[in-house]
């Protein structure tokens, strides 16, 4: 079966142009010798060893897994996708041929794989949301399986439209609108089920806000429809069940104030199961088997934990590859129960800030269900980096913009100008305030910033409207349009503010 590959052409984008160019994917490592001197990826992960001695062994076998993928995982006819940093688009290819070791390219060059490139100008809103977001991982190397999309890229490819994914358990129309919906809960002939995802867009939502949540609440209130569980809390690409309200005994379920109950499921702090992934599920070796499954199952997955369960299936344990190592120290051939360590388990609603000490100092925490019992998936330091990382941009691109604009506009604007805009209780205009302060166009002309004054506005009411929607806490991640809109903005005052 076909698989679909993302493959970066570098941290700036430093080998896209050779890699269109030639007709090629390039994995980067210019350190590392041909690719094919290594038989196993244990071998590979000894040889980066050796090339890197001064990386952990965190990073070296997560660099295995990337250049083994690319070496001897990828085949001919799998997809692959390459982001072009510059322009901001996607390229989008089929492997033709076997992997390439080429020593006479420039260093970072040598170790390729032939492409047909079958489209080099895919905008990224051509994806939807849920394949976008698989697209933004910072690996060199990365397999996009979930969400179909091996073909939703091949539709893309060709110059159509992703058709989208839906759910397993989903049965609407992904094309249904909002009057679709009450037509399907009242026919009431099956139960009408479709993710959050799919829910908030029938609305032209992407996100949950206050603003987003009131809305599609109180419709659905006034249409006698809630769903179960609530969409308020529930991930984006869960499925969500919409029924009417009559039907639930329990008068929680039945809001007699849309809005304030919207409010109300308003996400207030960043729980556990926002970086879990849509699907939890957690590997595990049974207790009792030999320490070398553990060990097997490590390597094949490039895990550095495991969980140990008990007959029942319940949470018994965990080893780590420090664990072992310590269990061969005291013992040449360890038992599994010898390696086995005690490492936190915490509950899928559990407040994810409070944890991450733990997460660091054990590097991982493994999470259990609903049902307080089975465990549904682990988070690792990793996992924060990543996340966290994603939260931070925004917010630090707006910061430096604001900045920028803030200095600029205090040497330029006179200073009856900025006082006015200055609310009693701060120092400083807010966002929203340089919105009014330049909607006088003389204001702007003062700047003398060498930007068109219509593009500038724009982007500043844009930029002003996305800081607005990220100030109400959500988990849900944000839109891939709206960060290029903050990009863009940042970038336009950077280029022309001058120290």
């Amino acid at each position: 079966m076909k698989s679909a590959w993302q493959v970066r052409a570098g941290r700036r984008g430093e080998r896209d142009q050779e890699s269109l160019a030639e007709g090629l994917a390039i994995a980067g490592w210019g350190g590392v010798p041909e690719l094919s001197r290594f038989d196993t990826r244990e071998a590979l992960k000894a040889g980066l060893r050796e090339f890197y001695p001064e990386r952990s062994n965190y990073v070296i076998g997560n660099w295995a897994g990337q250049l083994w993928r690319f070496y001897r995982e990828m085949s001919e006819g799998d997809l692959i996708v390459m982001p072009l940093k510059n322009v901001r688009q996607f390229a989008i290819g089929e492997i033709t041929g076997p992997y390439r070791h080429r020593p006479d390219s420039t260093p970072d060059s040598t170790h390729a794989r032939p492409v047909r490139w079958l489209r080099t100008d895919v905008d990224p809103g051509e994806f939807e949301p849920d394949l976008r977001g698989s697209l933004g991982s910072l690996l060199t190397v990365c397999r996009l399986s979930r969400h179909d999309a091996v073909r939703r890229l091949g539709e893309v490819a060709a110059g159509r439209k992703d058709p989208g994914w839906q759910h397993a358990s989903a049965n609407l129309d992904p094309d249904a609108t909002s009057a679709d919906l009450w037509e399907a809960v009242e026919t009431g002939a099956a139960p009408v089920k479709l993710t959050v995802r799919d829910l908030l867009s029938k609305w032209g939502y992407r996100r949950r806000t206050a603003t987003s949540l009131v809305t599609v609440q109180s419709e659905l209130a006034e249409h006698g429809v809630t769903t179960k569980p609530p969409f308020t809390t529930a991930r984006m690409d869960s499925i969500v069940e919409l029924v009417p309200i009559a039907v639930e005994p329990n008068a929680a379920d039945s809001p007699d104030s849309p809005e304030a109950d919207a409010l109300d499921y308003l996400p207030t702090k960043w729980m556990v199961r926002a970086i879990l992934p849509d699907e939890p599920a957690v590997e595990s070796v049974t207790v009792g088997k030999p320490l070398a499954a553990a060990v097997t199952l490590m390597l094949a997955k490039n895990y550095s934990q495991l969980a140990v369960i008990d007959e029942d299936g319940y949470y018994a344990g965990a080893v780590s590859w420090e664990s072992i190592g310590r269990a061969r120290l005291a013992n040449p051939e360890p038992t599994l129960q010898d390696a086995t360590i005690q490492v936190r388990v915490i509950d899928i609603d559990e407040e994810l800030f409070g944890q991450i000490d733990e997460i660091y100092r054990r590097g991982c925490v493994f999470v259990r269900g609903e049902d307080r019992r089975t465990l549904v998936g682990v988070v690792t330091a990793n996992d924060l980096t990543l996340q966290f990382g994603k939260l931070a941009r925004p917010f630090s691109l707006l910061e430096e913009a604001e900045l920028r604009l803030r200095r600029h506009a205090r040497r330029c604007l006179p200073e009856e100008v900025i006082e006015r805009a200055t609310p009693k209780w701060a120092s400083n205009p807010t966002f929203g305030k340089y919105v009014q302060i330049f909607e006088t166009r003389s204001n702007f002309d003062q700047l003398n910033w060498p930007l068109g004054y219509e593009t500038f506005f724009d982007l500043l009411k844009k930029a002003k409207d996305i800081r607005n929607e990220l100030m109400h806490f959500s988990g849900d991640e944000v839109p891939e349009q709206d960060l290029a809109a903050i990009e863009g903005f940042c970038a336009t005052i950077k280029a022309v503010d001058q120290p």
